[in-house]
């Protein structure tokens, strides 16, 4: 038993190691069908199978739809070789100006593998290094754009956040062109998919420039002036560079062939992504993990995409870039509150509770409304003093005056005729039945008084001033409450 859960533990370690672990079928890019190993396509009437090739793993799909019409073990992870060159570009071409003019480093003159040929010594535009990067798969050109991008490992940074970003999960770069011998990196450390390059492919048809390139087969190669040509007088070399693509050049060049990239190392295979139009429908094909020779297999494969488009359903969709956030809107400016109306009723006294959500304002307004009832209490009193009668007993009304009684008016008794007896407020002014001073039939002192006072009527519903502003204040109050109403309607 201990050596069965040995074997289980163990096989658990080592198998990730050596074949490539698939996504799990509800949380796979592009679809849950596309995490199957084997081949995939739509089995209904009328479509043919797709080619049985030697290659571990391939995707055929529609660039216009982003159908996948067919696939073998579309997300299995294998070596990219030098078809991370595309990933390479697609990142680079939208960052770098073509025309910038740039002098390689030793490291980059002296990358092995596959390379143009360069020198330190000269200068290079980066619309050169893009050519010899796609053309002749130059390992050399890699590394001098990454080198005019700013360095190599801000480039690769911003390679692999290109790949997350158009959601080529199964892509992890360590090199700009490929290598997995220098330096040497493992399968974990340096990966890709068919359906990962089929997306850095359909990513880069969107640009122009990623179109010229790959499609390029010629390209006249900068270069120093060789020994024959200084003897010539001329100042600049260089010589011409054909593309490593079969399906674009040779005795039998693909019909409507875009281009494409391959590559091979020893231990990666070979690997190609490359993409072909026919009759306005463009076909994309990626394979991985391959023979030297896969050059008719990628025939077999485009060939059946352009015939079976129409018929085929679809077994998963390659996926279009993640969008880029929203620009975060600006918080809307704060509204400015009106204070709060504090309403006070002389009779209840102030509402505490509304003073203290009114806050300073409500005390400040409560202080002016005390101020105003203090004052008018004042002249009320100091009126009524100067309208008492006369001691000579006299029954005509004065008129008083606000600021003070009239000079020389005495002020009457409690008890006297002109006196406050029998009124029911001191404040009360009360004439009744008082003689007219121009005989039975003349106008009584009532109505000829400079400030007449109707009869029936308590005087306290005219204010102080004779204005009906009210009592103790009251008529300030209630201007306070009327404007309270109107921001209350508003």
């Amino acid at each position: 038993m201990r050596t069965l859960i040995a074997c289980i533990t163990l096989s658990g370690v080592v198998a990730p190691a050596l074949f490539a672990v698939p996504a799990r079928a509800d949380t796979v890019v592009g679809g849950p069908e596309l995490s199957g190993h084997g081949y995939i396509w739509d089995h209904s009437a009328g479509v043919s199978a797709p080619p049985h090739i030697q290659a571990s793993s391939y995707v055929i799909a529609d660039l216009e739809t982003g159908r996948i019409l067919a696939a073998k073990d579309p997300h299995g992870e294998y070596r990219p070789a030098s078809t991370l060159k595309t990933l390479t570009a697609i990142t680079l071409i939208p960052r770098l100006d073509p025309a910038k003019k740039m002098k390689p480093s030793p490291n980059a003159v002296n990358a092995s593998g596959s390379a143009v040929g360069m020198d330190t010594k000269w200068t290079y535009t980066v619309r050169d290094l893009f050519h010899g990067l796609l053309m002749q798969s130059g390992n050399d050109t890699a590394i001098a754009l990454c080198e005019a991008n700013g360095g190599l490992q801000p480039s690769l940074d911003q390679m692999n956040a290109e790949a997350h970003r158009i959601q080529a999960l199964d892509t992890v770069a360590r090199t700009p062109n490929g290598l997995d011998d220098d330096p040497p990196l493992t399968l974990a450390q340096q990966h890709s998919s068919a359906y990962d390059l089929a997306l850095i492919m359909k990513q880069g048809l969107k640009l122009p420039d990623f179109r010229k390139y790959v499609g390029a087969t010629l390209y006249h190669w900068p270069a120093p002036p060789d020994k024959k040509e200084r003897e010539k007088g001329e100042k600049t070399g260089g010589y011409e560079i054909g593309t490593h693509d079969h399906l674009l050049i040779g005795s039998r060049p693909y019909k409507g062939m875009i281009g494409g990239k391959n590559g091979w190392t020893s231990h990666a295979l070979g690997s190609f992504v490359g993409a072909a139009t026919r009759d306005g429908h463009t076909i994309i094909i990626a394979l991985m993990h391959a023979q030297s020779d896969f050059w008719d297999d990628a025939r077999s494969l485009l060939d059946w995409g352009f015939a079976e488009r129409a018929k085929a359903g679809a077994v998963g969709t390659l996926v279009d870039p993640i969008p880029p956030p929203q620009p975060k809107r600006p918080p809307a400016p704060a509204t400015t509150k009106k204070p709060l109306a504090v309403r006070v009723s002389p009779a209840d006294g102030p509402d505490w509770a509304k003073l203290g959500a009114a806050g300073g304002g409500g005390l400040v307004l409560l202080a002016i409304v005390t101020g105003l009832g203090i004052g008018l209490r004042r002249r009320r009193r100091a009126a009524l003093a100067a309208a008492a009668p006369s001691p000579a007993g006299g029954h005509n009304v004065r008129a008083f005056d606000p600021e003070g009684p009239p000079s020389g008016a005495a002020s009457g008794t409690a008890d006297g005729p002109g006196g406050a007896s029998g009124l029911r407020h001191p404040g009360d002014v009360k004439v009744a039945g008082a003689p007219s001073s121009s005989g039975a039939n003349g106008p009584s002192a009532q109505e000829t008084a400079p400030n007449p006072v109707r009869r029936g009527r308590d005087d306290e519903d005219a204010g102080p001033d004779g204005d009906g502003t009210g009592r103790d204040g009251e008529g300030a109050v209630g201007t306070d409450r009327q404007a309270g109403d109107e921001e209350a309607s508003s």
